[in-house]
């Protein structure tokens, strides 16, 4: 666990947790689980590495759709360093699965999803949806009958 997922209120010499803030994401990922070939069934519970939602779509964000840090933690609604922490964390996981030929699992988080359909108009990449409403399909010009 890392140091900064908990943050200590000290009230009245009584330490209190403070909760985690919910990051925003635009959607989750279509797929939630990813694994060698060679790799049997059984390892995918005990040596996975366990990804967050946060911290896929913060290599969404960065990787993907080419954001720059501040563009992407305007994104997900966190600051500029909680950001970077968060991609870091993803990046030493899926490398450390990569490397050593680990599964990974993607699970868990503090988040709420965006609304369907963007403002910006924007689909997005994972599962292509978007909310269009009043649209008007365009016609086929030869022989619609």
């Amino acid at each position: 666990m890392y140091y900064y997922e908990i943050y200590f209120i000290i009230i009245g010499g009584v330490k209190i947790a403070r909760p985690l803030k919910e990051r925003r994401l635009f959607c989750l990922p279509a797929v939630k689980c990813f694994r060698p070939v060679d790799c049997i069934s059984s390892c995918i519970i005990e040596d996975a590495n366990v990804l967050s939602f946060e911290e896929m779509e913060a290599l969404r964000l960065v990787d993907l759709e080419n954001c720059d840090f501040q563009e992407a933690s305007e994104s997900m609604q966190v600051s500029a360093s909680t950001f970077c922490r968060i991609l870091k964390s993803a990046r030493f996981k899926i490398s450390q699965s990569v490397w050593f030929g680990k599964p990974f699992v993607i699970s868990g988080g503090n988040y709420k999803t965006a609304e369907a359909g963007a403002v910006c108009g924007r689909r997005c990449k994972m599962c292509w949806k978007k909310e269009i409403k009043n649209s008007i399909k365009p016609k086929n010009k030869e022989g619609d009958g």
